[in-house]
């Protein structure tokens, strides 16, 4: 003859059972390193997105630089070269941002005709040196 076990329901039927402590204090470190996570991405994203402004701005910059050289590039040598201002600040997400112009001009070596010009745009960008360059070819 079989002996008839008692086993104990773990599912809460029983109305004395309930969480233990245990099981609480692993959820509550379960939800704290989701919520860090989720904290970490959104200032991640931020910065991201702050720095993809910040180069579009100096895109921009750099653009008109360029079309600032060609043209006075088109009226020389009569008049001199001029290529304006070589540092300028700009407010970015509410944010001052300094750029400083690094111009270099000079003729090719095989064909006299033309000029290679390098542009190279600086800023800081909080911890971080950042840079943007474009080179060109003009034709006198």
């Amino acid at each position: 003859m079989l002996i008839p076990t008692r086993t104990k329901s773990t599912t809460g039927s029983n109305p004395q059972s309930g969480f233990t402590f245990v099981e609480v204090m692993v959820a509550l470190v379960v939800l704290c390193c989701g919520i860090v996570l989720i904290y970490k991405s959104f200032f991640l994203c931020a910065d991201y997105l702050n720095n993809l402004t910040t180069r579009l701005y100096a895109s921009s910059l750099i653009d008109e630089k360029m079309g600032d050289i060609a043209e006075s590039f088109a009226d020389w040598p009569a008049k001199e070269l001029d290529f304006g201002q070589m540092d300028v600040t700009m407010d970015v997400n509410r944010r001052a941002v300094h750029f400083d112009y690094n111009i270099n001009m000079q003729p090719l070596s095989d064909v006299k005709s033309v000029w290679q010009v390098d542009v190279n745009l600086n800023w800081q960008d909080g911890p971080r040196a950042m840079h943007m360059e474009r080179s060109a070819y003009m034709i006198r």
